[in-house]
């Protein structure tokens, strides 16, 4: 983990309940909750204590089940959020819901060392990305489509959970340039692609098939821009294993 130490304000949990004789009970365990905390643990936490959970050379193995300064989610819940002084481990300024979200994936390892498939998603992330042509649409490691994003390093541009979010809701956040140009021609031809450029009499635009072209004003018909992603969702098309193995795919992409 990233060292510092932090401190964060619980808001939702009262501070009753973190006094109470009853241990405080993870609501955050679903499969998405499992990927989501995957990809926090991948991002915050692998630097030391490993990317399969088995420690590393400043933090103890996570995988075994057993922790020497927590006996349940609660209290790792609080050893992430806290830290643990005379330690190398800092407390983390997360939500509450992200904190869960890594108890939940840190408990799936111990339960079916999911993380010690790491390797093993990563390549089956990687045939999802040649299965599904993705180098149709993006450039790769000096292959795919010349003007398409360059996905070679985006594992150190974006952290596992703003992978996931791109992969299951791609809209969310789009810079102007992947903004969708659509037009119709005064001879009813549709136009589709993005604006790369602007000036009084035309427009320079990236067509939906790659080719870069000068489209005169005058002859559009109508014309609008879209600020989403040309990108589909893969939300309701791949598994949640599947979109795990894509994330870890992405973010060893860059080694």
């Amino acid at each position: 983990m990233s060292h510092g130490y932090l401190i964060l304000a619980l808001s939702a949990i009262p501070l009753a309940a973190q006094h109470s004789d009853t241990a405080l009970k993870n609501s955050f365990q679903s499969t998405d909750d499992r990927i989501r905390g995957g990809a926090f643990y991948r991002s915050q936490c692998a630097s030391c204590h490993g990317i399969d959970g088995k420690g590393g050379a400043s933090g103890p193995a996570l995988d075994t089940g057993h922790f020497r300064h927590a006996s349940n989610d609660e209290g790792l819940f609080r050893v992430i959020t806290k830290g643990i002084a005379g330690t190398s481990m800092p407390g983390f300024s997360m939500n509450g819901r992200e904190i869960w979200q890594i108890v939940a994936f840190i408990r799936s390892m111990n339960v079916d060392r999911a993380g010690s498939a790491v390797a093993d998603s990563a390549q089956a992330g990687a045939q999802l990305f040649a299965d599904l042509r993705c180098q149709n649409y993006h450039w790769f490691r000096g292959a795919g489509a010349p003007r398409g994003r360059d996905l070679t390093a985006i594992g150190s541009r974006l952290n596992g959970a703003e992978l996931l979010t791109a992969l299951i809701d791609p809209s969310a956040e789009v810079a102007p340039q992947y903004w969708q140009w659509r037009a119709t021609t005064n001879t009813g031809e549709t136009l589709r692609g993005s604006r790369l450029n602007e000036d009084t009499f035309s427009l320079q635009i990236l067509d939906h098939i790659g080719k870069l072209r000068s489209v005169a004003k005058a002859s559009l018909k109508e014309q609008t821009l879209e600020r989403r992603s040309a990108m589909p969702s893969f939300k309701d098309k791949l598994s949640a294993q599947q979109l795990n193995d894509f994330v870890a795919f992405l973010q060893g992409a860059i080694q």
